[in-house]
């Protein structure tokens, strides 16, 4: 009699063992998903934040070629600002030197716009420039 209970006990210790290992083998595979799920969404939204840059600036181009300074103005601050956001929260280096780079811009666009100076369009052009190269990447 005891060495059936202690054939069974063993036997639903075998089976929660078993069964333990599955769930924390399948609990693995769940997290490893999870991980590539989270860094897909994080290039997603990095994606969508460009995107939005480059639609903003391109606004504030269109702006000033029709020479609507203050409208420009107004996407100009907007341009600085998601340019700011995303160069603080971005891990990569390249990105974050070519945002620094668009930020440097910034005091001497605002001031053309302020002033309503052509010489605005001179220096947005390139900006845009160097943001749509971020699109072909």
């Amino acid at each position: 009699m005891r060495q059936k209970l202690v054939l069974w006990f063993l036997l639903v210790l075998t089976g929660f063992l078993i069964g333990f290992i599955l769930q924390y083998s399948r609990l693995q595979r769940v997290q490893q998903d999870l991980s590539a799920s989270t860094k897909q969404l994080g290039s997603c939204q990095s994606s969508q934040q460009l995107a939005q840059l480059r639609d903003t600036t391109t606004m504030m181009y269109l702006e000033v070629v029709q020479k609507n300074y203050g409208k420009a103005g107004e996407y100009s601050r907007e341009v600085f600002d998601q340019a700011q956001q995303i160069a603080s929260s971005t891990e990569d280096p390249a990105l974050r030197n070519l945002l620094h780079e668009v930020l440097v811009t910034r005091d001497q666009i605002t001031a053309d716009l302020a002033k309503g100076d052509a010489a605005a369009l001179s220096e947005i052009q390139p900006l845009l420039s160097k943001l749509q190269q971020t699109a072909k990447h």
